[in-house]
């Protein structure tokens, strides 16, 4: 897959000026750079459109520290899945640990190297787009899929029609007061789409019979 780096922006977020300087001065040759002091002013920048590609954030911050940012930011759907690099004089196992538990991506240790920092940024960048690629696809196929589903109910209502017409529009008509009563009982989206989906199949086994056997 080919990377446009022009497109892709990183969030550096330190409480001292002098270190972001020096990570903008690494990787502002190949993306976008935003710049936060803190934690509240990162988790703002972060959230609003458009929302950057991968965040590098220091732990050790006045207030809010990075873990707490950490935190946050997956804890919002809006911000969670954006990949989150900790970039820190922290060098302990158990500091390490906890970063990886908060749902960070990498951990890189104060003095950076700058071929360290611009190869992990490469990588989880790549990874990042690769994984979006993928739920599109994902997105794309399961739209089509139901789609599909849609056309054969759709079809089985058109076959129910050839028994009677008033058949076939009970068929479809059933299909959307199921998903009503689902709306009305509170149902999530994906339950109230099955209900509406199988509905028109409760009275499926009537096409074709002859109606003096229904009235048996």
């Amino acid at each position: 897959m080919t990377m446009n780096h022009a497109k892709q922006t990183i969030l550096v977020v330190d409480d001292t000026p002098e270190n972001i300087d020096v990570l903008s001065g690494v990787l502002r040759p190949g993306y976008r750079v935003k710049a936060a002091l803190n934690g509240e002013r990162a988790l703002k920048i972060a959230a609003d459109e458009p929302r950057p590609d991968i965040i590098l954030l220091d732990i050790m911050m006045p207030g809010m520290d990075g873990y707490e940012v950490c935190e946050k930011l997956k804890a919002d759907p809006a911000t969670a899945k954006i990949p989150v690099i900790f970039i820190t004089a922290k060098t302990e196992v158990a500091d390490e640990q906890r970063g990886f538990e908060l749902g960070a991506v990498d951990y890189i240790t104060k003095p950076i190297s700058p071929p360290l920092v611009q190869a992990r940024v490469r990588t989880q960048l790549a990874l990042y787009d690769q994984n979006r690629e993928l739920e599109r696809k994902v997105r794309e196929r399961t739209e089509e899929l139901i789609e599909t589903r849609m056309e054969i109910i759709r079809r089985l209502g058109r076959a129910a029609e050839y028994k009677d017409n008033e058949t076939g529009l009970h068929v479809i008509r059933m299909s959307h007061y199921s998903r009503l009563i689902a709306e009305a009982l509170n149902g999530d989206d994906e339950w109230v789409d099955l209900v509406f989906s199988a509905a028109p199949m409760h009275d499926i086994g009537k096409i074709g019979i002859p109606g003096f056997c229904n009235a048996i």
